[in-house]
């Protein structure tokens, strides 16, 4: 039973909430990302992403009592103060987007993760106990489990929802799984083998390797087709993300036209893949050993974000070759004027800054203009993005910077 007390606070956060997705600011943010998107016109869009570390400076601490309670109002807390704090072009969407609850076992059983707290308590880095090591020995512990789907659950949040705030705002269930299913493949071998092992099995016994991608990449094509089978897809072409930080808005999806609500099929989505743990080897390599995996996947997508930290101009002869390749990364380690002239408007370039020009000990606002308008100068002629991501702090002070740095882009994009 929800507490008199969480209703009041859910439901003045959905009023708050409502009035920045219906607001005319948030209609032109959608333009600007459907136009760039649709590679009509050169709008340079632009997010800041908090990858785990800085956004607690921002938010206040939930209160709700109920559980679910604090799901929605930790969902609302951060939507709010995303837009008071961080004045970027992030969308948000004109209804509360409630995931199905939905279970993907697992394939490596063995796998274990050891964390270690830094100085501030944050969790960020770890290693595992790589049980692929020995490839040739151990491929056979990769075992597979049914996947599930707790409808239940996701429409007794949906129930709660609408008793508590329907009224101020409506609700729609999302699917975000869609999206991810070819996400992970090269981290998978790096997490399961280790990075050395990984990269001397593709010399040593490369059928191994060819064995252990198709097991996961048959995987994730099986639940990308349960997904399909259970009617769980959504389309996502809204105010999502669509692979690496960059945002899904377009008005290109879906493709079906008149399609039942429960009938959405995967050409309607967009779908991301990327291998950024290759980016030590050769795009030959990477066309032999990774890409034919990928490709399995990303064929059945209406549009593909690529990539993610890797050096995408190395590999740019094989991933041209995804047929419905929209955007791909161009991150801190990537060439941009090579990547510049290879693409010219036929793609979007989502360049990644490097992120210590805005979380390093220290914020300087004239290198980080000169570095923002390297980037602009580069690609003067593409369609581009800029999303700033890996924003983990060191010791500097983010909530200081934000407001400065957004103010600093749109200034030299001319807005």
């Amino acid at each position: 039973m929800t507490s008199h007390k969480d209703i009041e606070r859910l439901r003045k956060l959905a009023g708050k909430y409502s009035a920045i997705v219906n607001s005319e600011d948030m209609k032109k943010r959608r333009e600007i990302w459907r136009v760039s998107n649709r590679l009509m016109e050169r709008t340079v869009p632009f997010v800041i992403e908090d990858n785990g570390t800085f956004f607690k400076d921002l938010m206040p601490e939930c209160v709700c009592a109920g559980e679910i309670e604090r799901e929605f109002e930790n969902y609302f807390l951060r939507v709010i103060c995303n837009y008071d704090f961080i004045p970027d072009d992030r969308v948000y969407p004109p209804y509360y987007p409630l995931a199905y609850s939905i279970h993907r076992p697992e394939i490596c059983p063995g796998l274990e993760i050891t964390r270690v707290p830094d100085a501030t308590g944050r969790a960020l880095g770890y290693e595992t106990n790589t049980p692929l090591a020995d490839l040739a020995k151990n491929l056979h512990i990769l075992k597979r489990e049914e996947f599930r789907v707790n409808r239940e659950e996701t429409y007794r949040k949906e129930e709660l929802a609408e008793k508590i705030f329907g009224d101020i705002l409506p609700l729609k269930i999302i699917c975000p799984n869609t999206l991810g299913v070819g996400v992970g493949m090269a981290c998978k071998a790096v997490l399961w083998m280790g990075m050395e092992n990984f990269y001397m099995a593709m010399l040593d016994q490369p059928e191994n390797v060819h064995r252990f991608f198709d097991f996961v990449s048959t995987e994730a094509l099986d639940f990308l087709n349960w997904l399909k089978k259970e009617k769980l897809i959504k389309p996502n072409h809204g105010e999502f993300c669509c692979g690496s930080g960059s945002i899904a808005y377009t008005d290109e999806l879906p493709k079906s036209e008149n399609a039942d609500e429960n009938d959405w099929q995967t050409e309607d989505c967009w779908g991301a893949t990327e291998a950024q743990e290759a980016a030590g080897i050769s795009n030959e390599m990477f066309a032999e050993f990774i890409f034919p995996y990928q490709e399995k996947l990303t064929r059945h997508f209406g549009l593909l974000y690529y990539g993610c930290c890797e050096p995408v101009h190395t590999m740019w002869p094989t991933v041209k070759q995804f047929r419905n390749l929209r955007k791909m990364t161009i991150s801190p380690w990537c060439d941009q004027k090579i990547m510049a002239e290879a693409v010219g408007k036929n793609y979007v370039l989502s360049r990644k800054p490097h992120p210590m020009q805005l979380c390093g000990e220290i914020f300087n606002p004239e290198t980080f203009t000169n570095h923002i308008r390297e980037t602009l100068d580069i690609t003067k002629d593409n369609f581009v993005e800029l999303i700033f991501r890996d924003t983990c702090t060191l010791k500097g002070t983010m909530k200081n910077r934000l407001s400065e740095a957004c103010g600093t882009v749109k200034r030299l994009i001319g807005r």
